[in-house]
C-alpha cells in the first residue's frame, strides 16, 4: 500500500533481518522500493503494471495481491498457498468488496 503514498515511506524491520522477499517482485510492478537490509524505503505514488511474480511467504504474497489488485492489467501470482498460513479468507473477503480474482486449483 505504501507504494501509493505520497512522498518516501520508511520501514525498518527489527525482527527478521531478511523480509524483503516482496522487495523485487514489487519492483516488476513498478514499485520505486530499495532494501539495505533491514531498511527499505517506497517513494510513491508509482503508476503500477501488471507483472507475473513469484511470492515466497504469507507476507509477500500479501504485498503482491495488493500491488495486483492496484495495478493496471492482469497480474499472475505464483505462491498463492502461502495466504493459507493465517489469510485463508482474505480471497473471498476481496472478491465480495469487488476484486476481480481468479485462482487455480493448485493456487487456491
Amino acid at each position: 500500500m505504501l507504494t501509493q503514498a505520497t512522498g518516501t515511506s520508511h520501514v525498518f524491520e527489527a525482527v527478521y533481518p531478511r523480509r524483503d522477499t516482496h522487495v523485487a517482485p514489487l519492483r516488476a510492478f513498478g514499485a520505486d522500493i530499495t532494501a539495505d537490509g533491514q531498511d527499505i524505503r517506497i517513494h510513491g505514488p508509482a503508476r503500477l503494471r501488471a507483472a507475473d511474480v513469484q511470492a515466497a511467504d504469507i507476507r509477500a504474497v500479501t504485498a503482491l495481491l495488493i500491488a495486483a489488485l492496484v495495478a493496471e492489467g492482469t497480474s499472475t501470482i505464483g505462491g498463492m498457498y502461502h495466504l493459507a498460513r493465517g489469510y485463508g479468507r482474505l480471497l473471498p473477503n476481496l472478491a465480495a468488496l469487488g476484486a476481480d480474482i481468479t485462482t487455480t486449483a493448485a493456487e487456491a
